[in-house]
Formats: C-alpha cells, structure tokens, sequence
C-alpha cells in the first residue's frame, strides 16, 4: 500500500507541474526578474513535467549574458537535474508496485542488463542534446533499478556542458 501511495504522489506532483507550468507560461519570460533562483525554478519546473517542453533554455542564454556562463550553467543544471529526478522516481516507485510481473518480464530483464551495461553513455548523450526523450529515459532509469547517485552525476554533467554552451551564447551577445 505504501508502494502505491508513493507512486501515485509522484505521478500526481508531475501532473501538478504541468498544469502549473501551461497556466504559468508567461514566468519563464519574466524568470531572471528572480535572478540565478529564476533560473533554477524555470528548468526545475521544466524538467520536472512529463513531456512537456518549455522555454527554459532562454532563461540561461539571457542569464549568460547577465552573470558568468558557469555559474549560470551550474544553477540551470542543478535545477533541471533535480526536476528529472521527479520522472526518475516515477519510474523507481512504478518498478516497486509491479516488482513480481517485471521481475518475469524478459523485456525488463533485458533493458535492465543492457542500461546497466551502456547507461552511462545513454544518459549522458540524450542530457547534452536537447530532445524531448529525456524524460523517457529518466523513467526506464528509475524502472530499471538504476543507481539514483549515478544518473544524477551523469545527467548534471551532460547538463552542465548544454548549458555552458547556452550561456556562452548569451554571453558573448
């Protein structure tokens, strides 16, 4: 039973985010009014809704031009990092109600062997592009028992490195 209340508080706070950022869209215009805190809350909130993709990445590339690129980078990938760990969990408390009919399941088993084997690439190629899969991933990880630790170290520095770049930009115009 606490399995499934877990898993249904994650879900419902995703669905929360999303709904708050659709009624919110003009707040990633106004964000950096907040400073480096702006910055942090739009890519958390935009990271932390399922599939829903948000101008967060203006938010760093006006931030470059207004504080230094790796602090701005650092904030945005702190923020972003934790919000994808909102589908992380989702897919860690999804594994925990259905444990006995994944455990048997031959395509869980092989896509846990295999992100084991290559997560680490995967996680840190599909962080560094901007795509819109990176929630998909972030859930599998989660599903397939993944260390949390790992994937948040490797996602931050995919992350980390997108964002430099983006606040580059900015900075230089």
């Amino acid at each position: 039973m606490k399995n499934k209340i877990y898993a249904a508080s994650v879900f419902l706070l995703s669905i929360l985010l999303s709904a708050v950022f659709l009624e919110c869209k003009d707040f990633f215009k106004d964000a950096l009014t907040l400073g480096l805190f702006g910055i942090f809350i739009a890519n958390f909130i935009s990271s932390a809704t399922f599939f829903v993709s948000a101008p967060a990445f203006l938010t760093i590339i006006t931030g470059g031009n207004l504080y230094s690129p790796v602090l701005v980078a650092v904030v945005a990938a702190t923020g972003a990092c934790l919000g994808d760990m909102v589908g992380f969990l989702f897919g860690h408390s999804s594994r925990k109600l259905m444990k006995k009919k994944l455990d048997r399941h031959k395509t869980i088993r092989f896509l846990e062997k295999h992100f084991h084997r290559h997560g680490a690439l995967i996680i840190f190629i599909i962080a560094i592009i901007p795509n819109p899969f990176f929630d998909a991933v972030g859930i599998l990880a989660g599903v397939v028992n993944y260390p949390p630790l790992k994937f948040f170290v490797i996602m931050f520095i995919g992350r980390f490195i997108r964002y430099w770049a983006l606040a580059q930009v900015g900075a230089h115009y």
